[in-house]
């Protein structure tokens, strides 16, 4: 057997190749191709550790977003810009047909270079898109910002806009722990009509879901108390037959839920109850009671007077529903109702963000029992709390 099937050593593969027919020169020529290969593979993989440390450096300068700040900083500019589109009517000159800019600006009466920033901006929030050089809505747009659509949510965004000057004034707020304007009810006819109205178009869809969730079969009388719109004692009477509901709320609010009542036709089933719920007694007779978007508005102690007196209204057995944005168990989030509850500082003298635990068991002093809290499907940002009175 020859050495090289052996697998000898190198003398033995030199005396191989000689041997085959090989020459000198061509063992040479070997060496040093094979040489040239280590330096290359050598070469490539001294080459790959520069990028490799200049990818790690990039990463380690590159760190937090350096555009976070800003974004939050400056997330009014956002809001600015539907606010105005939404109060030159935007979105429903354009349900009409696509416009190019010139031409929203005349049925606007505004101008032309200001109105034409202000599409192009609410093509990069969403609400509109362009094609061919005119703007048209997008389905968003469409369902939300249409005036005369079953879903408008224009009144949401009024109400928003109005409360831009008392937000600017939130350092304030926090500073001396007191509302920087009246609250909304404080104020005119019309103005408490936008508000109520922008509270049903937002209130419409979270309705149908509570109403999905929860059952009221069975059950005769409902109070809605600080029922706004009333749109919650509407919705329930509509899927729970044999069902009556009050809506308890003060009598320049509900001016405007009984113009809403008759809208739904719903006066069979759907009544008024003025009041205060901070003064005034809720009655009796009730198997169950709704707070709806209510419990941030007050203090503890208003909250405890609240669940009181909605226990007293009760009869036994009845099914007691509180409906809000609450914090997590721990208070650290989520970000919304922490936004509710900064809002309630600018506009009430006593209102916060609470954990659906702390109203629980405010509950449960009460008399309260079989207690529990979830969080509602999403996209709600709700979370029920349910308890009965034994």
């Amino acid at each position: 057997m020859s050495k090289v099937a052996r697998g000898g050593k190198a003398g033995g593969v030199k005396k191989a190749l000689v041997k085959g027919g090989r020459g000198k020169s061509q063992v040479k020529q070997g060496k040093s191709r094979m040489t040239t290969a280590k330096a290359a593979t050598k070469a490539n993989k001294t080459a790959k550790q520069p990028v490799k440390r200049a990818s790690k450096a990039a990463s380690a300068v590159r760190g937090p977003n350096p555009m976070a700040v800003m974004q939050t900083a400056s997330a009014y500019w956002n809001s600015a810009v539907l606010h105005v589109a939404a109060s030159l009517d935007v979105f429903t000159k354009l349900a009409e047909r696509p416009m190019t800019a010139a031409e929203v600006a005349v049925a606007c009466g505004a101008d032309a270079r200001g109105t034409e920033m202000i599409l192009i901006g609410c093509v990069g929030l969403g609400f509109l898109q362009k094609k061919n050089g005119s703007f048209q809505n997008t389905k968003l747009a469409e369902t939300f910002l249409v005036k005369g659509s079953p879903r408008y949510q224009g009144g949401i965004v009024t109400m928003f806009e109005s409360w831009v000057q008392a937000w600017s004034q939130l350092k304030k707020a926090v500073a001396t722990g007191q509302p920087v304007v009246e609250k909304q009810h404080d104020h005119g006819p019309e103005e408490t009509r936008t508000y109520i109205m922008g509270m049903l178009y937002r209130g419409i869809p979270q309705a149908q879901l509570l109403a999905k969730e929860v059952s009221l079969k069975g059950r005769k009388r409902m109070l809605d108390v600080g029922g706004g719109p009333g749109i919650f004692s509407i919705i329930f009477c509509q899927k729970n037959k044999g069902l009556h509901a009050d809506v308890f709320d003060l009598p320049q609010t509900l001016a405007v839920t009984r113009d809403i009542i008759h809208q739904y036709d719903a006066a069979a089933q759907v009544s008024t109850r003025e009041g205060s719920y901070l003064s005034d007694p809720f009655g009796s007779g009730y198997d169950a009671v709704l707070l709806s978007s209510m419990i941030n508005q007050e203090g503890p102690d208003v909250i405890r007077n609240i669940l009181a007196k909605s226990f007293d209204a009760m009869e036994s057995g009845g099914l007691l529903m509180v409906q809000e944005q609450f914090l997590n168990t721990e208070k650290s989030g989520p970000l919304l109702p922490v936004l509710i509850g900064l809002n309630q500082l600018v506009h009430t003298p006593a209102g916060r963000a609470y954990s659906a635990k702390e109203v629980a068991d405010m509950a449960e002093e009460i008399g309260f029992r079989k207690l529990s809290f979830r969080a509602l499907p999403e996209p709600s940002p709700f979370t029920l709390i349910t308890g009965v009175k034994p």
